[in-house]
């Protein structure tokens, strides 16, 4: 999945979801996604901390939500 500046994603959390436009994305020294910034909201969504970005295409293709 790519992500980019402007696009709206929805973040999932134990069952809390945030959906928003990105305005920032930090890398890892992998090139790997380390965390994510929504606008309007000052903190970063940290994927080590067990954010995900909700990928509607696959859940789309397994037919689940």
């Amino acid at each position: 999945m790519n992500i980019f500046l402007g696009d709206e994603v929805t973040l999932l959390k134990d069952g809390t979801s945030i959906s928003g436009q990105v305005s920032g994305i930090v890398l890892d020294d992998a090139r790997n996604l380390e965390r994510i910034y929504i606008h309007g909201i000052e903190v970063p969504f940290w994927f080590a901390k067990g954010w995900a970005v909700v990928d509607y295409d696959m859940e789309e293709d397994n037919g689940e939500i």
